[in-house]
């Protein structure tokens, strides 16, 4: 199956594009920088195929519902399918062109029996498993059967299987070392674990009566070790709150004092002294507010009267502004005045020099002969074209030296070549015989390798030891068939272990029945065991005796002689019921141990009778198989008693399996061998065809020797290229002949052209004072000057205007000036601009003290205003204090700060006793001042804190005291609920029982994963055996190709157990582990690339994909991967995703045209991503 195209309609990122696949490519690289969409058009090739993901994260653009991808497929047979991809759960296939439903099953004949999982682990190869597999190879030292199943189409996940079978099988039990974690060394610890618990369970009756009793006392003592630690922590609590009291009372008696001693104070109104303190300050800050104002007013009164103005200045103040802007400008211009008189003398400079150049008598001649702007360009035009002229006269004589000699030099060579004959027929031969060397030189080596092959198989056939002297001598014996040895000695094997495991099973169950009859005989040693059936027979005896002596006891008939040995009986049985009943509960373990040795011992017998059957099943097993391998070498007379007698039937498993590939070695060297007859014909013939041409020309002939191509080649070469010579010597001739006429033609032209110049040059020149003979760079120097001219005579006119307006501009200033002066009443002034400079300097102070007297005048007037705003208020003040005072019955506003001082003093001393009295009523329930007065009299300080540290102290104690009792109480109730858990051996017994079943289901599911693990082991091996010759040969040419010759192939080491891949150099052995990461990366691509073409033989492929597989490969060896791709693309498209331009140049380099390189950065106008064939 191939893809014709793909379609991104709406996925990821992309919206409406299509990638569209040549069909002829034998390789396809999908180039995307970062960002590009590479990963996005990977993934949907897997989604186009198989559906969309149940989540799937290339939705960020378009959401689910609108995602799609189309594709078209092209079959095996030819037949093709189109069909696009909706995300939905039902009906997701549809046509694309009329949106109809889709069968779901309409991929089958395309996708085969590969789904999602098999599609991406068979065909899909990206840098990270590619990775994975060559550090396996590394890690696994190049084991035969894991390197094959690892590169191999869909079998990685059995290895992997195996080993999950193995490890877990390691997790249960360990043959060689006893490991405490795994699973039944853990079940057998639990077994002896309990086996000692029944052993130690034994329980006596006075042990539980004295734990019982240890027990009510322990708890009656933490009884009164809590009583104690009560009482205590009372105790405490008093002497604490008599100290806090003391404390308190003493605190109240000493603000009471305190207030009694502030005398007497006036009956005042509530909040009279928030009041009285708020117009306190008020009054204060009114009347500093004032003294303020009276002093800010009179500073501003003598402010105003210190500043004068000059009014005379100030009138005239526009007119010395405007004096003073033009003096700037003047005194510019006065300055700029030489600079000015300095351009006119230099403009009249330069036309007088331009004058002279031209021969004219002065600078008003000058101005009076100035042409105008169309005379000159004329004469610049006649100037260009006699230069032109004498460029075009100057090439021709150049163009006539040169050709003059490359003719001489033609005719030279003409003459060395002399005639050259064609050899286009001789490379047409040479051409057929394109590849002859090669053919050659590879028919040697297959004809050396193929004696070497020959002489291998002869030798591998005698190291079988069956006295053959070659494979053909082992060709006619009638060996049997691998695959019937293998079952027949597998059945040997199976039969014989399951024999084994049979006598084991019964030797252990026989073993089993006599330690069970010794621990029934060993328990029953020491006395009756108390069992149920025991207890029942004494219980039985003792009222069958009384039921005898009843009747005498209630007096149903005289006594007998007899009734006193029944009475004794019935004592002794009454004792006996007793004591069994009592031994019951304290010998619990020796009934359970019993009961459990009787299962025992039936369960011994009932497995040696399985395993006598089983012995003797196994047994007849064992002839058969035995028969059986027999018969398959019947036969092969002198082979099969000599394996069956030693017992080496693995041994002669092994020759026949190694006997089966020396047959397979020696049809495939007899098939090569007819092959090479052709091969031989070809070669032959070809090689007369080389000596011949080799005569013709002139060579020494090859002999049997190599054909030496390459002087054939340089042979030819040399004739042709002295043909061509020849050619293009002739041809050359001829063009020169027909340039020397085209130079005589150009020459004339050129004559009659100058003669016309030369009659305008005579009109025209005089005009600008040039001679009409004058050359080009003479008419050109005085065409120069002319043009200087213009600006020149600007620049001298501009000059001379300049001046004039200066001197102007200076007199009008200077007579402005001096009116100013004069209105001033002040004396002419030698300098205009200093007189001006000093009218401005003045006119700026005249201005400033005018200002300065306006904000003094109006800040005179806000202090007047503020002063008696503040007088004001300050009188408000007064009058808000005058009814406090009245009301406290005060002289004067000065007595009440005093009064206000001592009522916040009578404040504090009585907030503080209501404090230390609510603090007493907190911390003494009921409390009653006198009554604790009384409590506290005659106790100071000292004795009080005595009695609360001698109370901590006995709380202390006590505390220590009871928390003792209390663990004591918690052992006694610990050592007596000990002996109640063993108070009985059942539950022991049925913890062994319970060890017992898990140490036989770890043992069943270690025989499981263990045999499982084996059997997939053995079909590794089985898939090495029948696939390792084909896959190795065509790994060892794509290594080769990968590693530019670097190793010549891979090999394997039959000296390792089990065999191993090698890497081959110069004919030797060298470990897979020695190879470098990149190396290794580069033997598992070749590994899967063989596979898969393997596969691609056996089963329908679907499209190789391939993700950035060249990142760890040189470029070198990157060209070698892409070549091994195009070769895997003769058996199914590949499509090869990177990141990396350079893998594309390579690509198409390696390649050329059957390479189509598709590049994910641009778009074509139609939609399609660009693509190159």
């Amino acid at each position: 199956m191939r893809f014709v195209s793909l379609a991104l309609e709406r996925y990821g990122h992309f919206t409406d594009r299509t990638l569209a696949f040549d069909r002829e490519a034998v390789l396809t690289v999908v180039h995307g920088g970062n960002e590009a969409g590479k990963t996005t058009a990977l993934a949907a090739i897997a989604d186009a195929l198989y559906g969309f993901e149940e989540r799937s994260r290339f939705n960020f653009l378009h959401d689910y519902k609108a995602m799609r991808v189309s594709a078209e497929l092209l079959g095996r047979r030819g037949e093709t399918l189109a069909f696009r991809r909706l995300k939905r759960r039902a009906a997701a296939l549809v046509d694309p062109l009329s949106e109809a439903a889709l069968a779901e099953d309409c991929l089958v004949p395309f996708l085969g029996a590969h789904d999602r999982r098999a599609f991406l682990d068979i065909f899909g190869l990206d840098q990270a498993r590619l990775r994975e597999g060559g550090r396996k190879l590394l890690a696994g030292g190049g084991d035969l059967a894991e390197a094959l199943v690892a590169a191999a189409p869909g079998l990685a996940p059995i290895a992997m299987l195996r080993d999950r079978l193995r490890d877990s099988a390691g997790q249960i039990f360990d043959p060689k070392r006893r490991v405490a974690s795994h699973a039944l060394y853990r079940a057998l610890d639990r077994r002896d674990a309990a086996r000692a618990a029944i052993r130690a369970g034994e329980l006596r009756v006075e042990t539980v009566r004295a734990a019982r009793d240890a027990r009510d006392a322990a708890a009656a003592a933490r009884r009164e070790a809590e009583a104690a630690e009560r009482e205590a922590r009372l105790a405490l609590r008093r002497a604490e709150t008599h100290a806090l009291a003391f404390e308190d009372v003493g605190r109240i008696d000493r603000h009471a004092a305190g207030r009694a001693a502030l005398g007497g104070l006036p009956a005042l109104s509530a909040g009279f002294a928030p009041r009285a303190r708020a117009a306190l300050g008020a009054h204060e800050t009114a009347a500093a507010a004032a003294a303020r104002a009276a002093e800010e007013a009179a500073r501003a009164e003598a402010e105003t009267a210190a500043i004068t103005v000059d009014a005379a200045v100030l009138a005239r103040a526009e007119a010395i502004d405007r004096a003073d802007e033009t003096r700037a400008a003047v005194a510019n211009e006065i300055e700029a005045l030489p600079r000015r008189r300095a351009e006119a003398d230099a403009a009249r400079g330069t036309l007088a020099h331009i004058a002279g150049r031209l021969g004219l008598a002065d600078v008003a001649a000058l101005r009076a002969a100035l042409p105008g702007a169309a005379l000159l360009s004329r004469a610049a035009g006649l100037i260009d074209r006699l230069r032109e002229q004498a460029v075009r006269r100057e090439a021709l004589a150049a163009e006539r030296r040169t050709l003059a000699e490359a003719q001489a030099a033609l005719e030279e060579e003409r003459v060395r070549l002399g005639h050259a004959a064609d050899p286009s027929e001789m490379r047409g031969r040479l051409d057929a015989l394109d590849g002859a060397e090669e053919r050659d030189r590879a028919l040697r080596r297959q004809t050396a390798r193929a004696a070497a092959e020959e002489q291998d198989l002869a030798e591998r056939t005698r190291r079988l030891g069956w006295g053959l002297a070659d494979a053909d001598a082992l060709a006619v014996l009638p060996l049997p068939d691998v695959a019937a040895a293998e079952a027949a000695l597998a059945l040997c094997r199976t039969a014989r272990e399951t024999r084994d495991r049979a006598v084991r099973t019964l030797a252990e169950s026989e073993d089993a029945l006599r330690l069970a009859a010794a621990r029934i005989a060993a328990a029953t040693a020491a006395g009756a065991v108390p069992t149920p059936a025991a207890i029942e027979a004494a219980r039985t005896l003792r009222d069958a005796l009384w039921q005898g002596l009843r009747a005498p006891a209630t007096g149903g008939r005289a006594a007998l002689p007899d009734d006193i040995d029944a009475a004794a009986r019935l004592d002794a049985a009454l004792a006996a019921a007793d004591r069994l009943a009592d031994e019951r509960l304290t010998e619990a373990h020796r009934v359970a141990e019993l009961a459990q040795l009787e299962r025992a011992r039936a369960e011994a017998e009932a497995r040696r009778a399985t395993a006598e059957a089983q012995v003797a099943e196994a047994g007849a097993a064992v002839t058969d198989a035995e028969a059986g391998w027999a018969a398959l070498w019947r036969e092969v007379h002198g082979i099969a008693a000599a394996g069956i007698a030693a017992g080496a039937e693995e041994r002669l498993l092994a020759a026949l399996r190694e006997a089966r590939t020396v047959l397979e070695e020696r049809s495939r060297l007899r098939r090569e061998r007819a092959d090479q007859k052709a091969a031989d014909d070809l070669c032959r013939a070809e090689r007369a065809a080389v000596e011949t041409l080799r005569t013709q020309l002139g060579l020494v002939p090859a002999g049997d020797g190599p054909l030496a191509m390459k002087d054939v080649r340089e042979a030819v070469e040399r004739r042709d290229a002295r043909f061509r010579a020849a050619s293009e010597v002739a041809r050359d001739l001829a063009r020169g002949a027909a340039e020397a006429a085209a130079l005589r033609r150009r020459e004339a032209e050129l004559d009659a052209a100058a003669q016309a110049l030369g009659a305008e040059c005579a009109e025209v020149f005089p005009q600008v004072a040039v001679r009409p003979q004058a050359a080009a760079d003479e008419a050109r120097a005085a065409l120069d000057l002319w043009r200087e001219a213009p600006a020149a005579v600007e620049a001298l006119r501009t000059a001379e205007h300049r001046i004039a307006r200066i001197e102007e501009d200076r007199d009008r200033f200077a007579a402005e000036v001096a009116a100013l002066a004069a209105l001033l009443d002040l004396p002419p002034p030698d300098d205009p601009a200093a007189a001006i400079r000093r009218l401005k300097v003045r006119l700026d102070e005249a201005r400033r003290a005018g200002a300065r007297a306006e904000q003094a005048v109006e800040a005179a007037a806000r202090r007047t205003r503020a002063r008696a705003a503040a007088d004001e208020a300050a009188a408000r003040a007064a009058a808000g204090l005058a009814p406090l005072v009245a009301e406290a019955g005060l002289a004067a506003i000065a007595d009440l700060p005093p009064l206000l001082a001592r009522l916040d003093a009578a404040e504090a001393h009585d907030r503080a006793v209501a404090e230390a009295r609510a603090r007493l009523a907190l911390h003494i329930p009921a409390f009653d001042e006198a009554a604790l007065r009384a409590d506290l009299a005659g106790r100071d300080e000292a004795a009080l804190l005595a009695a609360r540290l001698a109370a901590e102290g006995d709380v202390a104690r006590a505390a220590a005291a009871h928390a003792a009792a209390i663990e004591r109480h918690i052992a006694a109730d610990h050592a007596l609920a000990a002996l109640d858990e063993t108070a009985g051996a059942a539950a022991a017994a049925q913890d062994e029982r319970d060890a017992l079943a898990e140490i036989t289901d770890a043992a069943t599911r270690f025989v499981r994963d263990h045999t499982a693990a084996r059997l997939l082991s053995s079909a590794i091996d089985l898939y090495r055996a029948r696939h390792q010759s084909p896959l190795i040969e065509r790994v060892s040419a794509a290594f080769a190709t990968l590693t530019g010759g670097a190793w010549s192939g891979i090999g394997i080491d039959y000296d390792q157990d089990p065999p191993r891949l090698a890497a081959l150099r110069d004919g030797r052995h060298h470990a897979v582990d020695a190879l470098s990461e990149g190396t290794a990366d580069q033997l598992f691509l070749a590994l899967r690339v063989a596979a898969i073409e393997d596969h691609a033989g056996r089963a329908a492929p679907l499209p190789f994909v391939g993700d950035d597989l060249f990142v760890s490969f040189d470029e070198r060896r990157t060209r070698a991967g892409l070549a091994l791709l195009a070769e895997l693309g003769r058996h199914t498209q590949v499509l090869l995703f990177t990141h990396h331009e350079h893998v594309v140049e390579a690509a198409e380099a390696v390649l050329g045209g059957r390479v189509q390189a598709i590049r994910l950065a641009g778009a074509a106008p139609d939609g399609a991503i660009g693509t190159a064939p």
